[in-house]
């Protein structure tokens, strides 16, 4: 069994997905799924980070560490924040905090947590000025994030709460969780504790991030035990970490923060609503990844160089698909069933959010469904004409013409996303419970 177990975890290696993104702007979808409820409908005022930290230093030591107690006790293979990380309101000089904060977050202390909103197509700037992409992400390549609008904000400047919790949702792709590992390129990941990068590809900068937006929470045991390294993935402790900040931000009067930290809790669980990101090889049952890893161990490559490229390609595909027809109904501004499923709620009721919601529900739900989705994708590219240029092509996407099967699988996905992104939301934003914490 050993022999086949190490087969089967070089199999999975191989055909981990080399793209780490999903659904590719969560800006559009939040903003469909969050239109309607009532406690969006407000202003927030603009403060800049650094007003949260000084006001709130001792309070946000004081969750941390409960969220660090909690997260050990709680999440299987979570990986210890070491104790030099740990955020010290008394020792930490003012210009300090802001770096001191990110560390204690363990993440990416380049980020730029500009003040901004992301304008969706079909609307207009409202006088604010453009920031250029460079300001808002930390990708030496821009790639697909150069063509979208990011407006700035000033200290004090009303914004809609639904604008600053919707453009927040993207902006855990604009680099985040890049060079977090030890393995990768920086000093953070010699410092955080998340040991080397289990999974992803180098070649692409943002391919280090796929560990925290990716759950493989129920892949079969055998599969698990062949390849142990997938189970560090860790949205799941994302979406805790900045739901608990949100709380705390909202019940101290600091609102804009509440809404934004709750805007990066979303963004982790919407990925999880993407079937590639929880199911390791979609399309392919474990005695099928036995005997592709089986041959390939004989010497005949050609099958695992296939289902490489079938899995690379079809989650590519329907990423620059969705991108594609989401852009082009927003800029025509009229009803159609991919927008409205956003708001709809699917018929099976979920249950009361909590902690374990993000892994025991949704991960769950798309795992289930991941064959189904792959073997759609598949027929449709059977179906479709000669690939046209996507991303490559000067980051902007021809039109897609429009199939009719993978836009009925593509609804009942969205219908989860905004079911899921108004649960979120919904819990986050409500009265806190006699005796719970806002680490909880």
């Amino acid at each position: 069994m050993k022999p086949l177990l190490l087969l089967l975890s070089a199999c999975c290696l191989a055909l981990q997905p080399f793209n780490a993104l999903a659904w590719s702007n969560h800006s559009l979808g939040s903003q469909l799924a969050l239109q309607n409820l009532p406690q969006l409908q407000r202003t927030l005022t603009y403060e800049p980070l650094q007003a949260f930290l000084d006001a709130q230093a001792p309070a946000i030591e004081q969750l941390l560490d409960e969220q660090e107690a909690f997260a050990s006790a709680h999440f299987p293979d979570y990986p210890p924040r070491p104790d030099d990380l740990r955020f010290e309101a008394a020792s930490t000089l003012p210009e300090q905090r802001r770096a001191a904060f990110l560390q204690a977050l363990r993440v990416n202390p380049q980020i730029r947590l500009a003040g901004f909103v992301q304008q969706l197509p079909g609307q207009g700037d409202e006088g604010r000025p453009r920031l250029r992409a460079e300001q808002v992400l930390v990708f030496r390549k821009i790639g697909p994030w150069s063509h979208w609008r990011y407006l700035a904000l000033q200290p004090g400047e009303a914004v809609s709460a639904l604008q600053v919790l919707s453009s927040a949702a993207d902006e855990p792709d604009y680099g985040h969780d890049i060079n977090l590992f030890s393995d990768n390129p920086g000093d953070s990941g010699a410092r955080y504790n998340f040991g080397v990068q289990p999974f992803g590809d180098a070649r692409f900068e943002y391919s280090s991030q796929a560990p925290f937006h990716i759950g493989y929470y129920h892949e079969p045991e055998l599969v698990l035990q062949a390849a142990p390294y997938l189970r560090r993935t860790l949205p799941h402790w994302r979406i805790y970490q900045y739901t608990g900040l949100a709380r705390l931000a909202l019940a101290t009067g600091h609102d804009y923060w509440g809404y934004r930290f709750l805007g990066w809790a979303l963004h982790y669980m919407q990925d999880l609503t993407q079937p590639y990101h929880a199911k390791t090889v979609p399309g392919f049952s474990t005695p099928e990844l036995m005997l592709i890893a089986l041959k390939g161990a004989a010497g005949y490559p050609q099958d695992r160089q296939a289902a490489i490229a079938r899995v690379a390609d079809r989650h590519t595909a329907i990423e620059e698909y969705q991108l594609e027809r989401m852009q082009h109904l927003m800029d025509e501004q009229t009803p159609a069933p991919l927008l409205q499923a956003y708001t709809q709620t699917p018929p099976d009721a979920y249950p009361t959010y909590s902690v374990d919601y993000a892994q025991q529900v949704v991960a769950a739900e798309s795992y289930a469904t991941a064959d189904a989705l792959d073997q759609v994708i598949g027929q449709w590219l059977a179906r479709k004409p000669a690939a046209a240029p996507g991303f490559s092509g000067g980051n902007q996407l021809t039109q897609a013409q429009v199939d009719p099967v993978l836009e009925q699988m593509l609804v009942v996905l969205f219908k989860r996303f905004g079911a899921h992104t108004r649960n979120i939301v919904q819990a986050t934003l409500a009265p806190p419970v006699s005796g719970v914490t806002a680490s909880d």
